[in-house]
């Protein structure tokens, strides 16, 4: 399987950092739900080859490990304007005879791996092939320093046994982000970002919270 991603990475590290559909860079802010204690930063940390995962650092960001850019599925060529969904990415760097190129890895919800639980973490893989499509509010208006992360989906929650009439479910934006103790990618032990597919979590650490990207 990893092969797979040495394939991306050689493909990947002749290309430019920013694409022309990709804004930030970012910073994933990361505060809690109901414990108000947490009130921190999202940071890529190191879960096998090329591989990160999504971690909780309390306290202000600093660093390349903290920066993250959001690349638009589409937008309008003749405006200009960008649509979402998108995929948030995080530029692995790799030294190099030239110097130092870039690896753009969208961030995925590793849903593989571990069937007994309905805790997925969020992890960051080389390209965008799999990358999660997360959607942002814009809490700030007129100035876009802080955008709410969500991710969109059908309720179910009505459906019987009988078909129903009106069709599937409405769609909903869902802010199931929670920080939950974990083994990610090649057995590291982080607290990282995850998404509860069914509440309540299945892991007894996991801690509501809310994603926000702050414009660096």
């Amino acid at each position: 399987m990893l092969s797979k991603y040495f394939t991306a990475l050689a493909a990947f590290a002749t290309g430019a950092v920013l694409a022309a559909n990709q804004t930030g860079p970012y910073h994933i802010h990361i505060t809690g739900k109901t414990d108000k204690s947490i009130d921190g930063y999202g940071a890529s940390y190191h879960a096998g080859a090329a591989i990160e995962a999504l971690v909780y650092l309390a306290g202000p960001a600093n660093g390349t490990s903290q920066e993250y850019y959001y690349d638009y599925l589409s937008y309008n060529p003749e405006t200009g304007a960008v649509s979402q969904p998108g995929y948030l990415v995080w530029q692995l760097p790799l030294s190099g005879p030239n110097g130092t190129t870039y690896v753009p890895e969208a961030m995925i919800l590793e849903t593989q791996g571990n069937w007994a639980s309905n805790v997925a973490p969020a992890m960051f893989y080389p390209g965008d092939e799999q990358g999660a499509a997360v959607s942002f509010y814009d809490d700030d208006a007129g100035a876009p320093a802080n955008h709410s992360v969500y991710l969109t989906g059908r309720d179910d929650s009505g459906y019987t046994d009988a078909r129903p009439e009106q069709g599937p479910g409405p769609i909903v934006d869902a802010t199931n982000w929670h920080l939950c103790y974990q083994y990610v990618g090649g057995g590291y032990w982080y607290e990282t970002v995850s998404w509860v597919f069914s509440l309540p979590p299945s892991n007894p650490t996991c801690r509501p919270v809310n994603l926000a990207l702050e414009l660096i």
